[in-house]
């Protein structure tokens, strides 16, 4: 087993306080604290509590990247996604989806960091732009311009695709939410997202057959 060194420490003791107290709300004092080291010897890593926060933020984007790739999730130009997203079955589409969903409910780092982000956007415009950006925008954007995409690929039926775009993200977000905290109950969120995606290809998605 790696031996973690101070730094990273710090980081994943600072992650679990801020997913309770929130960003604002914590000291460097009591991060040093948690950590077992003088707070004097934590500007050793780091010259503050937002460059720890920017490092946290660097270091979720880097492991989600990690996660899309180790369950080889098409990356690319929209083109080529989409193409290979319409090609996919079923069963490939349910694991690509479990997969992202499990990581921002049950990663350790990634559902610390966005319970932190929860808590703090309504303190820090910082934290509200990642929020929205990480679990909103960036995620309907993408799925829009896929969709759209697919249309126009033939792979998916005509629509208007921010809406279907919110149709199938919006269930997804909600599970997440409601299931937060209640590990014991991961088997029925997990259950209930994949009826939702089901039903959702029921609805849009064009199969070879009838192409």
């Amino acid at each position: 087993m790696t031996k973690r060194n101070t730094r990273e420490i710090i980081l994943e003791e600072a992650l679990s306080l801020f997913a309770v107290k929130g960003y604002q709300s914590v000291t460097v004092k009591e991060i040093a604290k948690a950590v077992g080291i003088k707070d004097s010897s934590l500007y050793k890593h780091f010259a503050s509590k937002q460059a720890i926060y920017d490092t946290l933020l660097a270091w979720m984007n880097q492991k989600f990247e990690e996660t899309v790739s180790f369950y080889r999730l098409p990356q690319g130009e929209m083109e080529s996604v989409a193409r290979e997203y319409g090609r996919n079955d079923l069963v490939w589409l349910k694991k690509a989806c479990e997969a992202v969903f499990l990581f921002f409910l049950k990663d350790p780092q990634a559902s610390k960091f966005r319970r932190m982000l929860t808590i703090e956007q309504y303190k820090s415009d910082d934290a509200a732009k990642t929020l929205y950006n990480w679990f909103f925008n960036d995620a309907i954007l993408f799925q829009t311009d896929l969709f759209r995409e697919m249309i126009r690929q033939g792979s998916f039926r005509d629509g208007p695709p921010q809406i279907i775009a919110l149709q199938f993200y919006g269930p997804f977000y909600t599970l997440l939410c409601q299931y937060d905290q209640r590990p014991e109950k991961e088997a029925e969120a997990l259950a209930l997202l994949m009826a939702h995606i089901e039903q959702f290809a029921a609805i849009y998605q064009i199969r070879n057959e009838e192409s």
